[in-house]
């Protein structure tokens, strides 16, 4: 399997065990790969360079590191465009949040937040808000809610936490109300 940062984190831990020591030797937030509702559900979706970024991580140190580990050439990695932080849109800064999921409790219990986060978003009316709060940049999590339609909004409230608003679009919103 050549490591690139398209490479899911999943398969490739299934195919190189010993890469695991590796993650969790550049970055605690990789201990949550032990957890195994986390290592079944996003460690399948994640790529390295999604990884990367919800480690805090350089995509291209990242790769470096665990190609040479597995024992595979270098090779030139694309450096993902580092954009500022959005200002909120109006519809995260005017809806109400109606309910709230905290994902690392939820990882802690066996759950899997991105069950629980669709469970949730399903029933909002327009102008009505899931947040999630984590520990961890929840790319896959976005991905999923957006390839379902929703509107995603993330912002880091300190070093380590994040919070993630989710909302329907407008024409969901008409469509449930």
């Amino acid at each position: 399997m050549d490591i690139t940062p398209q490479t899911k984190v999943g398969p490739l831990l299934d195919a190189h065990p010993e890469l695991e020591a590796v993650l969790l030797s550049l970055s605690p937030a990789f201990a949550k790969l032990k957890n195994p509702v986390l290592r079944r559900t996003v460690a399948k979706l994640a790529t390295l360079e999604t990884a990367a970024g919800m480690a805090g991580l350089n995509p291209r140190e990242l790769v470096a590191a665990l190609r040479r580990a597995a024992g595979q050439p270098l090779c030139e990695v694309d450096e993902p465009t580092e954009q500022p932080a959005a200002p909120a849109p109006a519809w995260a800064r005017e809806g109400k949040v109606r309910t709230t999921l905290e994902a690392d409790a939820l990882l802690a219990q066996g759950q899997s937040p991105l069950s629980a986060a669709l469970e949730a978003v399903r029933p909002l009316q327009a102008g009505e808000l899931l947040l999630v709060t984590v520990a961890f940049r929840p790319q896959p999590l976005i991905e999923t809610l957006e390839k379902q339609g929703y509107r995603t909004y993330l912002q880091q409230v300190e070093a380590g936490r994040f919070a993630l608003l989710v909302g329907p679009t407008q024409d969901q919103g008409e469509t449930l109300g």
